[in-house]
């Protein structure tokens, strides 16, 4: 059995703690002042008493729940009483008295509001279903993604105690708001993110009929038919094997909706590519490479080169120009970080799974269920990612999508950039006449002016390489706008 942390904050003669349940059982202040815990004995007794908090919890309870594999020795009235003694000891003291209290053949845990997760979760679940009755959809999905967020594992994770039906009421506590939350998705035009809650749900709790309802719903929002028939036909099957009953009302009524009803409307799809800029010279071979890699199969491309050979404009231009292939949506992540080291695949996992409007509450921690859940998300999704600066392939390859009509633009450096099944483009130097045109694009005025003599020895100076001809077009005169300058000042090293 695992220990307890507690953490007691004492000001101005004033004690508060809080009082965690909602996974590994733990005690926490605000100044993060900590104080172990001893042994396993004193923390079942804790969670015994946390169980019933302000509730009377008789001696045989407690004896019950300290030793709960084992006949409880002779002394376990005497063993218990110093169990409390030290948890008086330890924990700060109630606002108007002492935080156990005790009468004959039973204790109490006083705990103040705000001071208990698992209430100040119960609170959260009621005022949501109270809000979705008022029409305060947005309401109610801040108080169940942040009651989600108290979630940091199972209830009283890792005790192995016998604490009666506790844990599985904490458990339906956690599906209401599960509940609540994809309720509140729907109402507010998000079906993509229900679809993803429910999955959770049903798979949590396959009887909860309310919620295969709101999957059918979902799904049938976002124009899957194809998958709403199949989660009503799960239910349905689900339903008769477990209960022997036919769908209620509600699954019912979901149903005849997916085939007569009228689609609520979606919010708009997320467009986060770079600026393009009209500068963008030449390339035409690489960009048709691109255009049928993205459109066709194996729907990953790679682009790869040395510095300055303009592969994050090749890239960004060639996402342009898919955009509207994409309805679902285009998405653009830099895999190298501010200092240089390439950015975890668990970090990008977060911010796509965020971006596509999956609640930080349902995020797994772990970076392999993040990436199911990513390759989950896109299957019914069409959308265009592009991924800049990768550093190899195992830093890519938890990105990808596994199914579906997704794209993948991905750039590097290095020619070992190796990524299964994809079309690869190894950019060299622009040709000379392509070169040109780039320099005299960028520096403007001078540059159209300047003399062929001149163009060609910078275009030989710079190696035909599109980082350095804009860096020369800049030097030469007042350029152009260009985001790549604005790169190339903020990072030195970065001229791709």
């Amino acid at each position: 059995m695992r220990g307890a942390i507690v953490d007691v904050v004492q000001s101005g003669g004033v004690s508060m703690v809080l009082f965690q349940v909602l996974g590994p059982l733990e005690v926490r202040g605000r100044d993060g002042l900590a104080c172990r815990l001893g042994g396993g004995k004193p923390v079942a007794v804790l969670a015994a008493l946390l169980v019933r908090p302000n509730g009377w919890v008789a001696v045989d309870r407690l004896i019950e729940a300290t030793w709960p594999e084992q006949d409880a020795p002779a002394s376990a009235e005497a063993n218990l009483k110093t169990y409390l003694w030290r948890l008086r000891r330890l924990l700060p003291r109630h606002d108007d008295g002492a935080r156990i209290e005790s009468r004959p053949g039973a204790y109490r845990l006083r705990v103040a509001p705000g001071e208990l997760d698992a209430q100040c979760a119960a609170e959260a679940a009621d005022a949501a279903r109270h809000a979705l009755a008022e029409g305060a959809a947005a309401t109610a999905f801040e108080l169940a993604t942040e009651a989600l967020g108290r979630w940091c594992g199972r209830p009283y994770e890792g005790l192995g105690l016998d604490l009666g039906d506790a844990v599985a009421k904490l458990d339906d506590l956690r599906r209401e708001l599960w509940a609540c939350l994809a309720e509140a998705q729907l109402e507010l035009g998000r079906p993509a993110d229900a679809v993803t809650t429910l999955r959770s749900l049903t798979s949590d709790d396959p009887l909860r009929e309310d919620a295969w309802a709101r999957l059918v719903r979902a799904w049938h929002v976002l124009g899957r038919p194809a998958q709403a028939l199949a989660a009503y036909h799960e239910a349905r099957r689900v339903l008769a094997a477990e209960l022997g009953v036919r769908p209620g009302p509600e699954l019912a009524d979901a149903f005849r909706a997916m085939h007569g009803g009228a689609r609520p409307a979606e919010r708009p799809p997320r467009r986060e590519l770079p600026r393009d800029t009209p500068l963008f010279t030449g390339r035409g071979r690489e960009l048709e490479i691109l255009d049928v890699a993205c459109t066709g199969n194996p729907r990953v491309a790679v682009v790869t080169g040395p510095a300055g050979a303009g592969k994050t404009a090749l890239a960004v231009h060639a996402a342009h120009r898919l955009a509207a292939r994409f309805p679902d949506g285009q998405f653009s992540v830099d895999l190298r970080g501010a200092a240089g080291s390439p950015v975890p695949a668990a970090t990008v996992l977060a911010r796509l799974l965020h971006s596509i409007g999956i609640p930080p509450a349902l995020v797994p921690a772990d970076v392999d269920e993040r990436a199911a859940l990513w390759r989950s998300e896109l299957a019914f999704r069409r959308v265009l990612l592009l991924f800049d600066d990768v550093a190899d392939a195992a830093q890519v390859e938890p990105l990808l999508p596994a199914t579906g009509s997704s794209a993948v633009l991905i750039t590097g450096r290095t020619g070992d950039l190796h990524v299964d099944g994809a079309v690869h483009v190894r950019l060299g130097p622009l040709p000379p006449a392509e070169a040109a045109t780039l320099f005299r694009a960028v520096a403007g005025e001078r540059g159209a002016g300047a003399d062929e003599p001149v163009v060609a020895a910078t275009v030989r100076r710079c190696h035909g390489l599109p980082g350095a001809l804009r860096e020369a077009a800049a030097a030469s005169g007042t350029p152009a706008v260009h985001p790549l300058w604005t790169i190339r000042r903020r990072e030195p090293g970065k001229v791709a």
